[in-house]
């Protein structure tokens, strides 16, 4: 991930407005802990349907700030949650996004 890049690209998006993005990535970081632990209590506890809620919102902040590697890994988490995979099965890729988010995070706070 190259959130530095990413960063000079949504300030040209956004047409220079620098404090636009730095108020993006602050949202970002103060909210995507949160849903990805209820992201990961909602897998685990089998509750699918409020499942697709969070993933919504965390797919959208993902996609905003540019990251559509780690917004497919939610996808596919939805995809195999609507095949029946059960939240072992489901274990490696919970990891997987959980380790992609928190890289996520620290490399935004570190450029931010």
């Amino acid at each position: 991930m190259k959130s530095p890049q990413r960063l000079g690209h949504l300030v040209e998006v956004f047409q220079g407005n620098q404090p636009l993005v730095e108020g993006l990535v602050a949202l970002f970081l103060d909210h995507t802990p949160q849903l990805l632990a209820e992201l990961l209590m909602l897998v685990r506890e089998g509750r699918i349907n409020e499942f697709h809620g969070v993933a919504f919102r965390l797919k959208s902040n993902l996609r905003v700030l540019g990251f559509p590697e780690i917004r497919n890994q939610v996808e596919a988490i939805g995809v195999s949650l609507r095949a029946g995979k059960t939240a072992s099965e489901l274990e490696p890729a919970l990891n997987a996004l959980e380790l992609s988010l928190l890289e996520a995070c620290h490399q935004l706070s570190a450029s931010h």
